[in-house]
């Protein structure tokens, strides 16, 4: 008896060891597999799949496949144009930096771009030319979607900022990979020491080291949704079980950075959501348990309590030095006005103060 594949399962075909299903839902359930998988950004994936007979569909959901499939593309072409147009921008401002995620992995890590769909523009720069980034797209009509803590904080704590263009594209400007305290470990300098390019409209664009991308792609799904995007664990997999990336490299990066949990969570909810078989790699990340730190900060990106408040206290140990420490927690408890008139004021905004400052004492403890 035939057993419809899930989703995640879906999209782990054409991957070694990917899950024996084969066949599309139908029905009802079709429908809602296939909003999933518009949701997840994960058409393409499935659709290829299907042109290569990994898996076996109707014509009906060929056909709506292939539709949704071709809206994805259009959409990428017009981001990688908008791409080029963002380096371009930044590059005459002298801004050092590298292209992330989505065109980065499916020029370079896919067997095809048109296996890879992504959804907008991500860049990191180094943190001493975060303000001019930033100051640029600004001058070229974008605007901040977010206001900042105080000025001067991104750049010093920050992961980065989104930032909207005039024609709607968002371009997020990140300083480093993750927000709160993963993204204070992280050695900012070494994801610049080396760097693989990617080509497309002609040009030639920076991206981080192989390495470096399965590393930015763990943290991504570890860090970043509340529930990972499938899509992103197709990253770590297509990466890990199709390149020739240096596990033990971005291992040791990870561990560098006090983030081996980070890359273990990653690598399990990619192998468990899309159903592969065990290898050396997922067995390693089922046994490893992390320290105390990766424990407590982990926590902090996960479950129901889960907030961008508890990141940034969970950060207080990761703030090197207690100088910096002192301006970080002064920076939380004493908000721009701006920032402070959008995220709530008066007794609420009191209050929280309290419960952060309570928060913060019993992290720096």
């Amino acid at each position: 008896m035939n057993t419809a594949i899930t989703v995640g399962a879906a999209c782990g075909q054409g991957l070694p060891g990917a899950s024996s299903a084969r066949m599309l839902p139908e029905g009802d359930d079709w429908d809602g597999f296939l909003a999933n998988l518009i949701d997840e950004r994960a058409v393409p994936i499935v659709a290829n799949a299907l042109e290569q007979e990994l898996l076996t569909g109707t014509r009906a959901q060929r056909d709506a496949l292939d539709g949704a499939h071709e809206a994805a593309m259009r959409a990428c072409v017009g981001l990688e144009q908008a791409t080029l147009d963002v380096v371009e921008t930044l590059g005459s401002a002298g801004v050092d930096l590298r292209l992330l995620k989505g065109p980065a992995v499916a020029h370079l890590d896919y067997p095809d771009p048109s296996w890879r769909a992504f959804g907008d523009v991500d860049v990191l720069v180094r943190s001493d030319h975060y303000d001019v980034a930033v100051t640029t797209l600004t001058n070229a009509g974008g605007y901040r979607r977010s206001a900042e803590v105080r000025p001067g904080f991104d750049r010093r704590f920050g992961k980065g900022v989104c930032m909207v263009l005039p024609d709607g594209v968002q371009v997020d400007v990140h300083r480093t990979l993750a927000s709160g305290p993963f993204g204070l470990t992280i050695d900012l300098d070494e994801l610049f020491d080396g760097e693989d390019t990617v080509s497309f409209g002609g040009e030639s664009i920076p991206v981080l080291s192989r390495e470096h991308r399965l590393a930015h792609a763990c943290f991504h799904a570890a860090l970043g949704d509340p529930t990972p995007r499938v899509v992103a664990l197709r990253d770590i997999a297509q990466l890990v079980l199709t390149t020739d990336v240096d596990i033990d490299a971005t291992r040791a990066a990870c561990t560098r950075w006090r983030a081996g949990l980070v890359m273990a969570h990653a690598v399990g909810a990619a192998w468990k959501t899309l159903d592969l078989a065990s290898t050396p790699l997922s067995e390693w990340a089922t046994a490893y348990s992390g320290d105390r730190f990766e424990r407590r900060s982990l926590a902090a990106y996960l479950g129901p309590d889960r907030s961008y408040a508890r990141q940034m206290i969970a950060a207080v140990p990761a703030v090197p030095g207690w100088t910096a420490k002192a301006a970080y927690v002064r920076a939380l408890l004493f908000v721009d006005v701006g920032y402070g008139q959008r995220h709530g004021g008066g007794v609420g905004r009191r209050l929280r103060r309290v419960w952060h400052a309570r928060a913060i004492r019993e992290q720096v403890s």
